[in-house]
């Protein structure tokens, strides 16, 4: 059962439009990678395991590659087909699936991919053996994770600007659900675990560019049940001010006024 609002399929799919404008600028330099690592052929068929707004399953159409998107949220997966439909792309179908009990046979796909998804499943060895099951003999599959959650510069400088602007506000003292795989060592290993071989894990960063800082902020307190929930309990005045805080740090530290933030992440690559 859920324990996290992470973890509520109808929580994502309210937010998907808020996600993809915030959060979709520096998921798809990782994907991207993850892409370029797996070295797709046209033709090949791919499963994409908790897709979001489908920014690795676009990329890998594009490529010529034939993609199946899934995702537990509805809305996450209606916005995968209205994006596959604006650009009449036909070598995408989306499906509704819990990526820890995928519905479809085994052995079935040269590649499997779970960008910055599968760290929010309830049972992550799950979704892992579920990534290696549908694989083909041979195939291969890209897990995206975060490098260190506590350099995430994105998140932690929301808790200063809380802790400067509210300090008597209490925040969460429990890690967040998708810190639990983090780092190229665990990631290798529980990709070992999972019956995945050759396994290779790479760093990545990614810059996320700020052109408008209220206009991102508006987006990225919705971006994810928790930033939502967060939010909520601040109630308007003091998210309002929280806001104003994070853009003037972010805003201070750049050069040009144009905030931007880092974020490392591990790809690891595994063949079946």
């Amino acid at each position: 059962m859920p324990t996290s609002p992470d973890q509520v399929p109808e929580r994502w799919g309210a937010l998907a439009s808020a996600y993809e404008q915030s959060f979709e600028g520096l998921s798809s330099q990782f994907s991207a990678e993850a892409l370029r690592l797996l070295d797709l052929k046209p033709g090949e068929r791919v499963i994409d395991v908790a897709a979001g707004t489908g920014t690795f399953s676009l990329m890998a159409a594009r490529a010529g590659a034939e993609v199946l998107a899934t995702d537990f949220a509805a809305g996450m997966v209606a916005r995968v087909r209205e994006r596959t439909a604006a650009e009449g792309m036909t070598r995408i179908t989306a499906e509704v699936m819990d990526g820890q009990a995928l519905a479809v046979p085994d052995a079935s796909f040269d590649a499997s991919v779970s960008v910055l998804g599968l760290i929010f499943f309830p049972d992550i060895h799950k979704g892992l053996t579920e990534l290696r099951r549908v694989l083909r003999p041979g195939g291969r599959a890209a897990v995206v994770c975060w490098s260190d959650p506590r350099n995430l510069q994105l998140m932690t400088s929301v808790a200063e600007s809380i802790r400067r602007v509210v300090p008597e506000f209490q925040l969460p003292a429990a890690p967040p659900v998708w810190a639990r795989l983090a780092g190229a060592t665990p990631l290798r290993d529980e990709m070992y675990r999972a019956g995945f071989r050759e396994v290779e894990v790479t760093t990545s960063t990614g810059i996320l560019t700020i052109e408008s800082p209220h206009a991102f902020w508006d987006d990225f307190t919705r971006s994810g049940p928790p930033l939502a929930f967060l939010f909520q309990q601040l109630g308007p005045e003091r998210a309002a001010a929280v806001g104003r805080d994070y853009i003037a740090s972010l805003t201070a530290e750049s050069r040009d006024g144009v905030p931007r933030l880092s974020a490392e992440a591990c790809i690891g690559i595994g063949r079946a």
